[in-house]
Formats: structure tokens, sequence, C-alpha cells
């Protein structure tokens, strides 16, 4: 056990508790079996059904990636990755093959890796005992099982930080060994070019380094681990281009902003089921382990190596909590680095329980003993539960692009197109798909995609083939097409003769057009919209609008154009509004959103660009027949107050009136 006291750094072959007066001692020389055994389950759980789901997304482009050359790498290297995976990935498969099984085993050699040094780690900090509890929890890990799966960086990241993490605690129990420093100073060098939130390394370290400075009062270790920080700043001098581009992208990745509290809770979800549970059925596994991890937090011994554990976790949320005020970009998987602390103080906490049922007897050591048993089994249940969804069931799986590269090999005709849009899936398509389609990935990886694009790329795809049909792939396009210029277009100028989704977590959709019947082919031109020029308090234009129709029966849908622009950069998400008014100024039918949708909201909105924006208004059934104002504007949210347009009367001074709607049933 590594124990930070007056005399500096002690390697402490025996931990004694006293409970009550009580003594119980155990030794440090943990049989190798309970290790060897816990890695062969962690191995059989990461290899099991392996190539059983679909690449999806991420996965693609990493294959993709990893088949370029180096150059190329960089180059095409998306927003928010690093260079690392892709190299080493490119390596492994020109030894061992480029299939995604081949791929994905990459990963599952370092989540294995990964429960050993849990074992090392805890081992470390408190006993042998605590170490095999911890690479148990690892090993069992829906969260750590589901990314040991994935062809993409997760597994290699989790597996440098923990080193980087161990290898500086070894440092410190010996800062005399220069080959110490020097592991560790490559392990979290290794860590950053692999993971921009590696950086949360480093503020650990300096704790740690500080804490052991101060109570031995050996400067010279806090010198040598500062300077390997200072040199692990200088090797990652190259990804400041790498993070130059991630502060400029414009795109976020949740519905809605989260509270600091809501990120917490995601986390803690996720760490605790893989999200692979409903949430309200993750309560009980959510709470049993936070209750767990606190105690094990408690009841460390001394006190600092849980605190240590504790910072491992809560500087990279704090972290993250810090960088979301300023856009957001949390998303669990971001914060892997976060998981082990939280499965060491678990297993910490389940190791004092256990202790405590033969230190103690009577009703005390009885109660610990249920607490323990309640608490592996409530985490049992569900674990097994999480992992059987995430096995078996389709809701859970990643998205199944594998299946729809099948659907379209058997209903493909000889002059049909294909077109992907999600901003690179092709990635994940193709290595599946086995048909002879031409096909068109728009926009490309990291693009804006514009409607004059849109238009020239289909009908160049389209040109001479009379009678094709359009098959529209679609997984992420909410992120590359806020607009849904694809859709729109091809809904527009053709029609769905078929429609199928395929299960995931992001799913995909496949869409299948054909022109409509009077005409051949599909042939697209841009939208023609009605000019107008509302400004809202400075704020953002009203450039125009389409409707495709005045005149309507009850039941139908009203589909409605609106084009906006940013006048200045805006401050705060505002929603839309788009009112069917009767004669009484009542609302008979209506959409409130935020403009585009929720993955590129008002704030992420270029000064000067005009952006369509797409609303539905569905009529009531039983609507009398009547003409009905339809109005439009902006209001802030939370408080509902409407944006005052510019220069209108006072009868339209909060909204814009389009043309009358006619309903007549």
């Amino acid at each position: 056990m590594l124990y930070f006291g007056n005399g500096g750094n002690v390697m402490q072959r025996l931990q004694t508790v006293r409970l009550r007066g009580a003594r119980v001692v155990y030794g440090d020389h943990f049989p190798l079996i309970a290790p060897c055994l816990i890695a062969a389950i962690a191995f059989a759980l990461r290899v099991h059904r392996l190539d059983g789901q679909s690449l999806w997304f991420d996965e693609g482009f990493a294959l993709h990636l990893a088949s370029q050359s180096l150059p190329q790498m960089i180059e095409q290297n998306p927003v928010g990755w690093l260079p690392l995976h892709s190299i080493a990935l490119s390596l492994w498969l020109r030894v061992v093959g480029d299939s995604p099984f081949a791929a994905r085993f990459f990963s599952v050699v370092f989540g294995v890796l990964v429960v050993a040094l849990l074992y090392l780690l805890a081992r470390t900090l408190a006993s042998s005992r605590t170490g095999a509890m911890a690479s148990l929890v690892g090993a069992l890990s829906p969260f750590l099982v589901y990314y040991s799966q994935e062809a993409r960086t997760y597994a290699l990241w989790l597996f440098l930080s923990l080193l980087s993490a161990y290898l500086l605690l070894r440092a410190l129990g010996h800062p005399e060994r220069i080959r110490g420093w020097i592991a560790y100073t490559g392990a979290t060098s290794l860590a950053l070019y692999t993971h921009y939130f590696s950086i949360f390394l480093l503020p650990w370290g300096a704790a740690a380094l500080l804490y052991t400075a101060v109570r031995s009062r050996r400067w010279k270790t806090l010198l040598s681990g500062v300077a390997c920080q200072v040199v692990v700043f200088v090797v990652s001098v190259p990804l400041v281009g790498f993070a130059r581009s991630s502060m400029l992208d414009r795109y976020g990745f949740w519905r809605s902003p989260l509270s600091g509290f809501q990120v917490v809770l995601d986390l803690w979800y996720h760490l605790t089921t893989g999200g692979n549970l409903p949430f309200d059925r993750a309560l009980p596994v959510m709470g049993t382990l936070a209750v767990v991890g606190i105690l094990g937090l408690v009841l460390f011994r001394p006190l600092w190596n849980g605190v240590l554990m504790a910072l491992y976790f809560l500087v990279p949320t704090f972290g993250m909590l810090v960088l979301s005020s300023w856009r957001e970009l949390y998303v669990a998987r971001y914060l892997a680095i976060a998981a082990p602390a939280a499965y060491v103080l678990v297993a910490h906490g389940l190791d004092r329980l256990w202790a405590a049922t033969t230190a103690y007897r009577g009703l005390l050591g009885k109660s610990a003993l249920a607490v323990a048993l309640c608490s592996i089994g409530v985490a049992g249940y569900s674990w097994c539960q999480a992992l059987q969804n995430y096995y078996y069931n389709p809701d859970y799986a990643r998205d199944d692009f594998r299946s729809a590269a099948r659907f379209i090999e058997v209903g493909e005709g000889e002059k049909d197109v294909m077109v992907m849009s999600g901003g690179g899936i092709f990635t994940a398509l193709l290595p599946y798909y086995e048909g002879h389609l031409p096909w068109i990935d728009m926009p490309s990886f990291g693009e804006w995609l514009d409607e004059d694009q849109v238009v020239e790329g289909l009908n160049a795809l389209l040109a001479g083939r009379s009678g094709g049909r359009v098959w529209l792939v679609l997984s992420g396009n909410q992120i590359t097409d806020p607009q849904n210029l694809i859709v729109a277009h091809l809904w527009t100028y053709g029609h769905v003769v078929e429609a199928k989704n395929f299960p995931g977590r992001t799913g995909v959709r496949v869409l299948v057009f054909s022109a409509r019947h009077d005409a051949d082919t599909l042939t697209l031109t841009p939208f023609k919209y009605e000019h107008l020029r509302a400004n809202f308090d400075n704020k953002v234009e009203l450039l125009g609008f389409e409707i495709d129709g005045s005149q309507f029966a009850p039941g139908d849908d009203i589909h409605l154009a609106l084009q906006w622009e940013a006048v200045t950069h805006l401050e705060q998400d505002y929603h839309a509004f788009a009112h069917l008014l009767n004669d009484r100024n009542v609302v008979v039918a209506g959409h409130d959103k935020v403009p585009l949708n929720d993955y590129f909201r008002p704030r992420a909105w270029p000064v000067g660009e005009p952006l369509r924006d797409e609303y539905v208004l569905s009529l009531p059934e039983n609507l009398s027949s009547g003409t009905y104002e339809l109005e439009v504007g902006l209001y802030s949210y939370p408080d509902l107050q409407r944006l005052l347009v510019v220069g209108a009367s006072q009868r339209e001074r909060d909204r814009v009136l389009l043309p009358p709607i006619i309903v007549d049933g």
C-alpha cells in the first residue's frame, strides 16, 4: 500500500484494519490465480460477439483513417480526434488484417490490460484484495466492455491514462529511479496524443506531487515531477493545431444544454450501466454503487490515497463542467478517464464491508455482510441485464449499417443511385456493401453543406439515369445537414416509394425516392422563397418563406419553410413559433421549436448565412372551414418573451404575418 507519510513514501506490505479493537491482518501476497482468472473473464466478455454488431460511423471512419498514409491521416483527421490511435491501428491492421473483427480486437487487447492495471493501481493504493475487487469490477463493467469492443480510441486511451497514473505512483514510491520518471513522462505524452482530455492527468499529477513533497519535505521529488510535466507540455506542442480546429467547430452533441447536476448524473449512469438500461431501472445500481464508493473513500487509510482517487474522478469531471460553460462538449465517453477511480472506490468500499464481517461479531458484522451481499446482488443483477441488452437487444446496439447495406443490395436497380447523408458514413456502410450503385456522400466530413452543393451534386449523380431511383441513407444527418436540405429537395421533387429504419443508438434510415409521375427522372432546382425582410430586434432577420400550398382540408399537414439569417452573433438559443390562428386569435395548429434543430441551435449560427428551417402544422380533423392567419416569430426561452420586429406596426410588433391559409372541408 502506498503511504504518504512523514518519512517519505513507504511501500507497506501489510495492512492492518482496526475496527472497535478487533484486528484483522492480511498480506499483500494475494494468490496469482485471482488476477489471472479475472483477466480471463474480462477477455471472454470482451471477445464475446465481437463482430455481432455492425460498425457504426466512428468505427468506420477509424478504419478509413487507418488505411491512409500518415500525411493523409493528419489531413483527414476529424475534429476532436487525435492521431495516435489511427497510427497504432494502422500498424496493427497491417499485421493481422483489416477486417472489422481485427480492428475491434485491437481494443480488446487494451481493454484487458486496463483490467490488469486496475488491479495494480488499487493494490498500490490499498491492498491486493482491493486490487482483485477493482479488477473484477472493471472486468464486468458494461461501460468498459462496450468501449473494449469498439474500434475507436477509448480502450487505448484508458490504458495509457491509467498507466500514467500508476507510473506516477511508482515514481513517487521510488523517486531516486530515473527510469520511473521517464516511463511516466512517456505514458502521459502518449495519452495526450490519444485524447485531449488526458490533459487532466497533469493537475491530478501535480496534486500528488505537491502533497508528497510537502509531507516528505523532499523538494527534489517535486522538481522531478514538474520537469516531467514540462517535457510533456513541450512534446505536446504539435497538438495545438488539432486543438484549434476543435475549438472552431460549431456543432454540439446534446439536444439541449445540460446543467452540472445533469452532467454528473448522466456520467454516473453510463459508468454504472454503460447506457444499456432504461434510466429508471438503472437507479438502484446507480444509488448502490454511489453509496459503496463514498464508503470506500471515507474508509481509505491513509485517507490521502482515497482523496487521490476522488481527485482522479473529480478533476476531469470538473474540467468538463468548466469547458461546457464555454461550449457544449459533454459526452460520457469523453470522461471515460474518470471510470477507473470510480471502480477503485467501489472496490475499496466492498473490501471494507467484507473486512467488517470478520472484524465484528454480532449484529454489526451481520449488517455489514448483508449490505455487502445486497450491493453485490444489485450490481450483479443490473450488470447482467445491461450486458444482455448490449449483446442481444438491437435498441442498445450500434447503428446497423450492415443490415442497411444488405437491404440496398437486394432492392437496387440498374439505374439507381445511392446518396449518403451523415458526413462520412460511407466509411461505415461500404465495408458491408457489395452492390454496384454509384454513390455520393454529402457533405464531406467536417464541411458545411449548402443548397448549391446539394442541387449540383444530386443532379450530376442522376444525369442520364432516366427512371432511376435514389437510395438515401441517413444517419447523424441532424448534425451534418441541420437544414435538412437533402431530404427536403428529394421530397419536393420526388416521392418516397419505400422506407426502412434500422435500430441502433443513433439509428440508420433508408428512404427510396423516385421521380413524380409527371417526370422520368428526378431533376432538382434551388428552392424559391417568397421574399420579405423582417428584422427581429437587430439579432435575426427572416428573409423569406415557402409554403406547399394556400388551400388545405381538415387533417392535412401544412409544410412551411422559413429562411433565417443571424445579423450578429447570438448570445442565447431563441425558440421559433409558427401558429395558425382562427378569427378569435386562438391557435388551432402550431409548431414551436429550436430553429433548424437541437444540434445546430441559434448560438452556433454563422453571421450572414441564410438558413432553411422547416415546420409542419397538422390541421385537426374537425377544423372548421374558413380563412386562418399564419404567424411566425422568435422568443427567448424559458421566459417566453417574444422578440420585437423592428419598424413593424402595432399588430405585427412581435410577429410576422404570412399569407392566410384557407381551409375548405
